[in-house]
């Protein structure tokens, strides 16, 4: 029951995040509710304790990049949901689930908008001067909306979840 919200909640974050690029702290918050309340029903103390360990290791994990401006405060803020759905353990799953998800969606980027090129030469600069030029598009930036990974990533856990291998 609780996977089929969390996949819910995942839904609603990509939508809004493909369409408006934000993910809404009003379904966040629902969702760290609803996880809390879950864990707590099927658990007692001890599913809380594990829901609260998950949120704070699913956020953590994107803290970093949060800070350097590699992701937005949304993606950040869904990866501890994720985890206080499914416990710290799950979220460490899910966020290399995700980071392999993101990582194909970038490459097939890359090679569909033939930035391969501007690729090599930013890791070329940045292996030998310890600076990076970041590649942009018309609006300054060339960014996916990560929920889509997060979403596939996430995904992707829960099959593995479900099928025994975590």
């Amino acid at each position: 029951m609780k996977y089929i919200l969390l996949l819910n909640i995942l839904a609603i974050c990509t939508i809004t995040d493909i369409k408006e690029r934000k993910i809404h702290n009003s379904v966040l918050l629902l969702g760290l509710v609803m996880a809390l309340l879950l864990n707590a029903h099927e658990g007692g103390p001890n599913g809380m304790l594990e829901s609260l360990k998950g949120l704070a290791a699913g956020t953590a994990l994107f803290f970093i990049p949060y800070l350097l401006g590699w992701m937005g405060a949304g993606d950040t803020k869904l990866t501890g949901i994720i985890g206080a759905f499914g416990g710290w353990r799950f979220a460490i799953h899910a966020i290399l689930c995700t980071a392999v998800a993101g990582g194909a969606i970038s490459l097939y980027l890359l090679v569909r908008y033939k930035k391969a090129g501007s690729l090599m030469q930013n890791l070329k600069m940045f292996l030998f001067t310890r600076s990076i030029y970041y590649l942009r598009d018309q609006d300054g930036q060339d960014t996916f909306p990560y929920a889509v990974a997060i979403s596939l990533g996430t995904s992707l856990a829960l099959g593995l979840r479900v099928m025994g291998y975590v």
